[in-house]
């Protein structure tokens, strides 16, 4: 009887898989339609600060952007640079999540490190033609332990992409 209970359940795992197999593509095509409703909504800007490039779109009362123009060589140590911002009264505000290289000289030694961090970001007027707004920027940064020391607030303004 034992055997026959672990066959039954044996046969209703085999049963069931193809079930949540199917589940699990449905899942997948309904993220990759999202995904592409969002690629086709969004737009490409670029930081007349800095010349970095992001796709900008907003979804469900959130803007994003992501950078887009990552060099070959940051790219293949995992660079990124993500915002998420909400409307807060007449501007959004949220923040970025980036992982970039940290080089400096640091009691007369160079130091080299990749750093993850969280900053602040603020869009103040958004146009077809200009976004602009500031972000939190690093006065004093301490590469080794990837550790703000000193912040400030750096103006920017993005074009779209010609």
């Amino acid at each position: 009887m034992r055997l026959r209970l672990l066959a039954c359940a044996g046969a209703l795992v085999l049963l069931l898989a193809p079930l949540e197999w199917a589940a699990g593509q449905a899942a997948q095509s309904k993220k990759a339609a999202a995904a592409s409703a969002v690629s086709a909504s969004a737009r490409i800007w670029k930081s007349e600060t800095t010349g970095k490039e992001f796709r900008v779109w907003t979804e469900e009362g959130v803007f994003h952007a992501e950078w887009v123009n990552i060099p070959l060589r940051l790219a293949k140590g995992g660079a990124y640079i993500h915002s998420e911002l909400r409307r807060t009264g007449p501007k959004w505000a949220g923040t970025s999540k980036l992982h970039l290289p940290c080089e400096s000289v640091e009691d007369h030694k160079p130091v080299s490190n990749w750093c993850s961090l969280e900053t602040k970001i603020e869009i103040a007027g958004q146009t077809a033609e200009r976004i602009s707004g500031r972000g939190e920027s690093l006065k004093r940064f301490d590469c080794r332990v990837c550790k703000i020391l000193e912040a400030g607030w750096a103006d920017f303004e993005w074009v779209p992409k010609k």
